[in-house]
């Protein structure tokens, strides 16, 4: 009897034990659980954080980039808080440059025996307003020879008021054609521009097709663009060493400067979407201006 009394308190203990133990078990489950419940939920909160904050990283680097493509940044402009005057505190060339453009075109000058010869050919007009100037991309295989002397066209921007001055008088629009040669050097055809009854079928080509905001670059494939036809009958010029006319302000550039210019029609010269994008004459420093 006493035997089945032990026996049945043993059975009795054993359960408790293992209740027990499956109590604890079941608690200590429950626990993990909960902190991996917390735990999934704080690594999707740090997720959402890491992607709202790649998400502004890509914001600023783009911002930093011009935005968009053909959209401007805020680093510089050609007025205000970022305006002409401010640049060299962010771009040093710009403010402590010697050799910096556009420049006031104006005598004694030297002789220039440059020879310029342009060896353009159309191409599909590929056009971009990027919020501070109007460019038309171009494709390859446009020269410039300059002597024996080869430099290729890149693009065409164009400018309100022009850059250039002549005895201290802009016109009323102007055009860069920039190009580059082998090694690298920057040569600037600056041509201004006169208001005229006539029609210049270019300009007007691009006129008609340039996007009134900042956007991306529009081609248009059944418009064809040869940029001769943006030059003047003669190669007569101004010739000097300078810079280029936006930040970094880089110098080292060739700048001609076509002494006639073309024309442009008063409607033409309305409609351009950017109201003024000239940067100021610049010091001259003791250049030599060159004319042929």
């Amino acid at each position: 009897m006493f035997l089945r009394i032990l026996g049945g308190g043993i059975v009795f203990i054993l359960f408790a034990v293992l209740g027990t133990l499956s109590a604890v078990t079941l608690m200590k489950t429950s626990d993990v659980d909960k902190r991996l419940y917390v735990a999934e939920k704080t690594l999707k909160d740090h997720e959402k954080e890491l992607k709202k904050l790649h998400e502004e990283i890509l914001a600023l680097d783009k911002k930093a980039k011009g935005g968009s493509a053909g959209a401007q940044s805020d680093e510089w402009s050609y007025d205000g808080d970022t305006g002409p005057e401010k640049w060299g505190a962010r771009y040093a060339t710009c403010g402590n440059g010697k050799s910096q453009s556009p420049l006031n075109i104006t005598g004694p000058f030297e002789k220039s025996t440059a020879t310029l010869k342009a060896e353009y050919k159309p191409g599909v007009l590929r056009v971009i307003n990027t919020g501070r100037a109007v460019r038309v991309n171009v494709p390859p295989g446009n020269l410039l020879k300059v002597g024996a002397e080869s430099y290729e066209l890149q693009q065409i921007s164009f400018h309100r008021p022009s850059q250039e001055q002549v005895d201290g008088k802009p016109m009323v629009m102007g055009a860069h054609l920039v190009h580059k040669n082998a090694s690298g050097k920057v040569l600037v055809v600056a041509v201004m521009m006169r208001e005229s009854a006539a029609q210049n079928r270019a300009l007007w080509s691009i006129w008609k097709n340039m996007p009134a905001k900042a956007g991306p670059e529009v081609t248009v494939s059944s418009v064809s663009i040869n940029p001769a036809n943006l030059l003047p009958e003669s190669m007569a010029h101004y010739a000097y060493e300078g810079s280029l006319t936006t930040p970094p302000c880089t110098e080292g550039v060739q700048f001609f400067v076509m002494k006639s210019p073309i024309g442009i029609q008063k409607e033409m010269i309305d409609n351009f979407p950017i109201k003024m994008n000239a940067r100021p004459v610049q010091p001259l420093n003791g250049r030599k201006i060159s004319a042929s």
